[in-house]
C-alpha cells in the first residue's frame, strides 16, 4: 500500500491560525480499505488573547440538545481520521483534534499577571464551555464566569474555596502544568505513533463508506477523564488522561462515542403506535437501555487489557474497575433489573437518578453493557457490533439473549424478568 500525501486543507468554520489539517489517503486497487489520517489541532505560540478568535459558536448553541442527546453521559477522545473507502471511491471519518483549548488554560495556570478579562477568554473556549455543562450535569454550579473566577484565583496563587472550583482541578493541573505541556507537545509530534492502535479498533467497528466529520477537544480542567454529548464531539481531559497509554484508550472510548453519536437518528426507536405512560415508560427504558449499549460498546471497543501496559495511577483505577465490574457480571444484570422496575414504574425514579447510580462513580451496569458487547462479538465477529450502531438499543439486549451461550456462566449472566420482558415489548414497538 502506497501513502499518498494530499495538500493541507482547512475546513471553514474551524479553528482560525492555529489549527492545522493533515491528511493522507492510502493508495490501493484492493475493494474495501480502511486507513487512518491525522487531523491534528496545534497551539502556534499564540497568546490568551488570541483565544478569542478561536471561539467558533455561541454558548447558546453549544448547549442547545434534544431530550435524546441528553440521557448521553461521562465520554472523551483524540486526533485521528478514518478513510473508508471502496477501490475508486473514497469515503472518510474524519476528526479533528484542538489541543490549544488545554495549552491556553495550562499557560494561564502559570502566568502570576493573568487578568480576569484573560481568564474570561480562556473559559469561553469551546472545550471550556464543555467542562461547565458536564459540570453543571453532575448539579455542580459552575458559568462560564465562575470558571474564570477560579481560574484568575489559581493563577495568582490562591487554593479553591468551594466544591465548584475544586471540581475543576485546577490546583492539581497548576501543579502538572509543565509535565502537561510537554505531553501535549508529544501528541503534536508523534500522530502516527498515537494513532496506529486507534485506527486498527475503530475501523473494525465502523461500516464501511462511513461519511463523518468529527470534531475532538483536549482541556485541562475537571475531574473527568473525557466525555462527549451524544453528538459528534468528544473532549479529552489531559489533567487526568495523563500518559499517552491512557490518552489512547480514553480517545478510542470517546471517538467510538462520536461515531454512536453520528449514527443516533437511525437507532431512535419507533414507539408511534402507544401513547400516554405506557410510552413514556418504553422511552425512558430504551434510554437506559441506549447507555448499556454505549458504554458497554465503548469499552469493548477501547480494550480496557491495554492499559495494563502503563503504570499510571489513574491507569490503575480504570483497569481496577473495568476488572471488578466484568468480575461482578451478574450484580450489573441486577442493578439492570432493579433500574427498569424503577423507571417503569407507576411513580418512576427520575432517570438522571437511576442513570447516576448506574454509570457514575464505579459505572456498575458498565460490566453487564461490556459482557454484552463481547458475547455478541465472540458470536458474530466485528460486524454485531457494527449493526448495533444503526438498530434502536433494546436490539443489542435482544441479540446477546438469542446466543447460545446465554445464561450459561459468570461471563454471559442471564437478564432478570423486567429487562427480558421491556427488551421484547419494544421489539413489538411497545404495543
Amino acid at each position: 500500500m502506497a501513502i499518498c500525501p494530499s495538500l493541507a486543507h482547512n475546513k471553514g468554520g474551524l479553528r482560525s491560525r492555529a489549527t492545522r489539517h493533515y491528511r493522507f489517503i492510502a493508495c490501493s486497487k484492493g475493494s474495501l480499505l480502511a486507513v487512518v489520517m491525522i487531523v491534528i489541532s496545534r497551539s502556534r505560540g499564540y497568546g490568551i488573547m488570541d483565544a478569542k478568535a478561536r471561539i467558533s459558536e455561541p454558548a447558546a448553541n453549544d448547549f442547545a440538545r434534544n431530550r435524546m442527546m441528553n440521557r448521553h453521559r461521562i465520554r472523551s477522545r483524540f486526533g485521528i481520521v478514518l478513510l473508508l473507502g471502496l477501490s475508486a471511491h473514497a469515503y472518510g471519518t474524519t476528526v479533528t483534534i484542538h489541543t490549544d483549548d488545554a495549552r491556553a488554560t495550562l499557560v494561564a495556570l502559570q502566568n502570576p499577571s493573568l487578568t480576569h478579562k484573560q481568564a474570561m477568554v480562556v473559559a469561553e473556549m469551546h472545550g471550556n464551555l464543555a467542562v461547565v455543562r458536564k459540570l453543571k450535569e453532575f448539579k455542580i454550579p459552575m458559568t462560564p464566569n465562575s470558571f474564570a473566577d477560579a481560574l484568575f484565583a489559581c493563577a495568582h496563587g490562591h487554593q479553591a474555596t468551594d466544591n465548584a472550583e475544586s471540581a475543576l482541578a485546577l490546583d492539581k493541573t497548576k501543579v502538572e502544568a509543565p509535565q502537561l505541556l510537554a505531553l501535549l507537545g508529544e501528541f503534536d509530534a508523534i500522530p502516527n505513533t498515537f494513532q496506529n492502535d486507534i485506527e486498527r479498533r475503530i475501523s473494525m467497528f465502523t461500516p464501511p463508506g462511513a461519511d463523518i466529520h468529527l470534531e475532538g477537544y483536549v482541556v485541562a480542567a475537571g475531574d473527568g477523564g473525557g466525555y462527549a454529548f451524544g453528538d459528534t464531539e468528544f473532549f479529552l481531559n489531559i489533567g487526568v488522561s495523563d500518559d499517552l497509554i491512557v490518552a489512547r484508550n480514553v480517545t478510542t472510548h470517546e471517538l467510538y462515542h462520536a461515531i454512536q453519536g453520528a449514527y443516533a437518528k437511525e437507532r431512535e426507536p419507533g414507539l408511534d403506535f402507544v401513547q400516554g405512560r405506557a410510552k413514556q415508560a418504553c422511552e425512558r427504558v430504551e434510554d437506559l437501555f441506549a447507555s448499556v449499549y454505549e458504554e458497554g460498546s465503548a469499552r469493548y471497543v477501547e480494550d480496557v487489557s491495554r492499559l495494563s501496559q502503563s503504570h499510571s495511577e489513574g491507569a490503575k483505577r480504570i483497569l481496577a474497575d473495568a476488572n471488578d465490574g466484568t468480575s461482578r457480571g451478574r450484580t450489573s444484570a441486577s442493578l439492570l433489573e432493579i433500574s427498569v422496575a424503577a423507571l417503569a414504574a407507576e411513580d418512576p425514579v427520575p432517570f438522571d437518578d437511576v442513570y447516576d447510580v448506574g454509570f457514575l462513580g464505579h459505572g456498575e451496569l458498565y460490566g453487564i453493557g461490556y459482557l454484552t458487547a463481547k458475547a455478541i462479538v465472540d458470536s458474530d465477529g466485528p460486524p454485531g457490533l457494527t449493526r448495533a450502531l444503526k438498530e434502536p438499543p433494546h436490539k443489542f439486549l435482544l441479540r446477546y439473549m438469542q446466543l447460545a451461550n446465554y445464561g450459561a456462566d459468570s461471563d454471559h449472566p442471564r437478564l432478570g424478568s423486567n429487562t427480558s420482558s421491556f427488551v421484547k415489548r419494544l421489539e413489538t414497538g411497545c404495543r
